[in-house]
């Protein structure tokens, strides 16, 4: 299939400007990515543009109106915007719609649920990223059955300490999961249960959760999980104690801690035995990687950023002795970012 691009700054800047445009001269643009220019409000002349199967906006007031059904063959759909979006039921209607993106610096970006006397099934979306885990959400998800990807940013701890959001167990083709939680509990949280998990699930990212670190094992059960990036404050603690038991991670090929209050990783051998990558980013508190992890066969990369010199020594340290064990496999990278003033420049979360 032809895709014809539409350079933002020939659409965009009429869109940031108020400017009419003429809908004849588009009326077969197929991708329309704007979302790098600015923009006041969901621009409404868009929705003339039928045969769009892309578009990607940054507006002040994202909300999409209700005739956004109109565009029927769109499959990716990406809104950022500095206040809560809504989306509306209409949405639900457009058969072809695959993946809805919502980027938001709110809490709350709402999903109107389908009609609750509907049985419509949404059997092509694949992907809801950065939706409030409110009660709209269960119709909607009790009727995705080939969902890959979803991504809950809300209040995902309850005011018991218990992590919770809508029931997604049942969701058999989920692979990619992120929690992005908006109000932190006053310690840490020390529930959490396999179950509220699928078992399909191959990438956990949780951003300001708050567990405990021992919760962290039972994540660490899934089996088929290759992915977990704990970003700002996803754990509370200052140990984090990971077990021989041979039970846990067994898959898991790329580790991700950033912006952690961790000071001692106590580890052994028999943990993480598959992992290929591990990244440390912005934990500052962390006293060094556990000399362990360098026994690990299929570890190809250690990168250390922000963090303490005793920890970048620590990974220079583990590349040195696998060296002398004749690894020449093991790449370790580290680096302090700095910024033309030679202040520590902390790296942006990806």
């Amino acid at each position: 299939m032809n895709f014809f691009l539409c350079c933002p700054v020939e659409l965009g800047e009429c869109f940031h400007m108020g400017s009419s445009i003429d809908c004849e001269t588009y009326k077969f643009l197929r991708v329309l990515d704007i979302e790098s220019t600015s923009i006041f409000s969901f621009p409404r002349e868009v929705l003339q543009l039928v045969n769009l199967r892309y578009l990607a906006i940054q507006a002040e007031d994202g909300n999409p109106p209700t005739s956004i059904s109109n565009l029927v063959h769109l499959q990716i759909l990406i809104i950022s915007s500095r206040k809560n979006v809504f989306i509306p039921r209409s949405t639900w209607d457009m058969e072809c719609l695959r993946h809805l993106y919502i980027k938001s610096g709110e809490k709350e970006n709402l999903i109107e649920d389908v009609d609750v006397y509907s049985d419509r099934v949404l059997e092509n979306l694949q992907t809801i990223s950065g939706v409030c885990p409110s009660t709209s959400c269960v119709g909607i998800l009790s009727r995705t059955p080939n969902l890959r990807k979803l991504g809950f940013h809300g209040s995902l701890v309850s005011p018991l300490g218990v992590l919770e959001f809508p029931r997604i167990f049942s969701l058999t083709c989920l692979q990619t999961l992120k929690l992005s939680n908006t109000k932190m509990y006053h310690s840490s949280v020390k529930s959490c249960s396999l179950l509220m998990f699928p078992e399909s699930l191959t990438w956990l990212t949780l951003s300001d959760i708050g567990l405990n670190w021992n919760e962290i094992q039972t994540i660490g059960l899934l089996p088929n999980l290759d992915v977990l990036k704990l970003n700002v404050n996803a754990c509370i603690g200052e140990i984090w104690g990971t077990s021989d038991t041979g039970l846990g991670f067994r898959n898991l090929k790329l580790l991700k801690l950033q912006d952690l209050d961790l000071v001692k990783w106590e580890a052994s051998s028999g943990d993480f035995p598959r992992l290929q990558r591990l990244v440390v980013r912005g934990c500052s508190r962390l006293e060094e990687i556990p000399a362990c992890i360098g026994e690990i066969l299929t570890l190809e990369l250690i990168e250390v950023s922000w963090c303490s010199e005793s920890t970048a020594q620590s990974a220079r340290r583990i590349q040195k002795e696998q060296e002398r064990n004749g690894n020449d496999f093991l790449k370790v990278f580290t680096s302090v970012h700095r910024d033309q003033q030679g202040k520590r420049k902390r790296p942006s979360h990806d």
